[in-house]
């Protein structure tokens, strides 16, 4: 169930977030929870790459929210979908 993969992001907090490509994001500080349902809706990032925040146009030194549909797998490292110069909170 849901419950579960909750459970399982919590331990994976500090692991290291990269695009597919294979460009670091930052760091995984936590989880944003809908606290109605409990689904999982986006990641907040700190300690995000100099390089990604210039991409997706944040202020360098900023976290991020990724929102969770942009992930692709959780390991060892996060991957995430490639966000463009949009913005991360544009699908």
């Amino acid at each position: 169930g849901g419950q579960a993969m909750v459970s399982k992001l919590s331990e994976i907090t500090g692991r290291d977030i990269f695009t597919e490509e294979g460009n670091r994001v930052g760091t995984l500080q936590d989880i944003t929870l809908d606290a109605d349902t409990g689904r999982v809706l986006g990641l907040l990032i700190n300690r995000v790459d100099t390089e990604f925040s210039e991409r997706i146009g944040i202020e360098t030194g900023k976290g991020v929210v990724i929102p969770y549909s942009a992930v692709k797998s959780v390991g060892d490292i996060v991957l995430i979908r490639a966000i463009s110069s949009t913005g991360p909170d544009e699908v």
